[in-house]
């Protein structure tokens, strides 16, 4: 089960206190459940039940200020594609206080505030540069739930808790 969320833009996005810069676009936040199946020798292959297994949220940023996501290294603490590690997980299961970063997404001239307390920033999926275009990174955030088992801490008024 996936429910996505499109921020209307421009928002501010920052992590670990740190301004990334204005998106262009908004953002867009998708929150997966996961269940797992369970499977036994009386039902063969046929799921018997369903385990919930975790959730997480993954939100995708295009057209951030890229001398700000520069230098605010968000990678460099990470490893990733774009600091020579091709495998993500690998490299946050490499650090422990890898998910130890808040994430917030400021919109509306500071009218509503998304924060996350737990996030890591993953692999961009594909980076485009053309010569009549400016460079977009779109920058992806995993967030998983805090110790109160919320991916959201905080989240803007107009949405029901």
């Amino acid at each position: 089960m996936a429910a996505t969320f499109r921020v209307p833009g421009p928002c501010t996005v920052y992590f670990g206190g740190v301004s990334l810069g204005i998106s262009k676009a908004g953002v867009n936040i998708r929150i997966r459940t996961t269940w797992t199946p369970v499977t036994d020798d009386e039902h063969g292959t046929e799921p018997a039940d369903f385990i919930f297994t975790g959730k997480a949220a993954q939100v995708e940023v295009v057209g951030l200020d890229t001398t700000l996501i520069k230098a605010a290294n968000i990678w460099g603490d990470y490893g990733g594609l774009l600091m020579g590690v091709t495998n993500s997980l690998y490299a946050i299961g490499a650090k422990a206080s890898a998910l130890s970063k808040a994430f917030s997404i400021v919109e509306r001239q500071a009218s509503y505030t998304w924060t996350a307390l737990r996030a890591v920033p993953t692999d961009p999926d594909q980076m485009t540069l053309a010569s009549t275009v400016e460079l977009q990174i779109p920058v992806t955030f995993l967030i998983v739930p805090d110790a109160n088992g919320k991916l959201f801490s905080t989240f803007p008024s107009y949405l029901v808790a």
